[in-house]
């Protein structure tokens, strides 16, 4: 498999967790939903806020002159859920434009403190799968601690449904 269809169904399985995991929130109370407890963005809002937040910023960064900037999550689960589907919309267009040399090629940006950084788009795409993948497991556990915890998130488990086997848990 080449690193452009890894990265792409890297994507792909991003989208695919993301939703289940806004889902799993969609069972919690307004309360539950913004309760504080302790994560790194505080709560289940607060880390879906910043896992969609992150990844808009990260495309922005990638795509700077194409389709300008993407609005911000509010926090509430709605605008999240609008959010992640307006940025994977954006990013699968944004992919199938993309060779797999130009996963070589170097994205220059400034970070959040204001420090300039230049980096190769592979590894940077496959960084905003990794945080997201860091922030969504916070979440699981937390929507976990509130009873409503998402199914199982692992890679193999999109692998399996998205070639149609029925995944066992042995």
């Amino acid at each position: 498999m080449s690193q452009l269809a890894q990265v792409t169904s890297l994507y792909a399985y991003n989208e695919w967790a993301n939703g289940h995991v806004i889902d799993a929130a969609s069972a919690l109370t307004e309360d539950d939903y913004g309760r504080d407890l302790g994560a790194s963005f505080g709560s289940v809002r607060g880390n879906l806020a910043h896992i969609v937040g992150a990844q808009t910023l990260w495309l922005g960064r990638f795509n700077s002159a194409g389709g300008g900037k993407l609005p911000e999550a509010d926090g509430s689960l709605g605008g999240v859920r609008r959010l992640n589907a307006t940025f994977h919309t954006r990013l699968r267009d944004f992919l199938a434009f993309l060779g797999e040399s130009d996963l070589a090629s170097a994205v220059s940006y400034v970070d959040t403190r204001g420090s300039a950084h230049e980096h190769p788009l592979g590894p940077l795409l496959v960084h905003v799968v990794n945080h997201g993948t860091h922030h969504r497991a916070e979440a699981a556990m937390l929507l976990t601690s509130l009873g409503h915890g998402p199914r199982q998130l692992d890679y193999v488990f999109f692998e399996l449904e998205r070639t149609g086997v029925e995944p066992r848990l042995t």
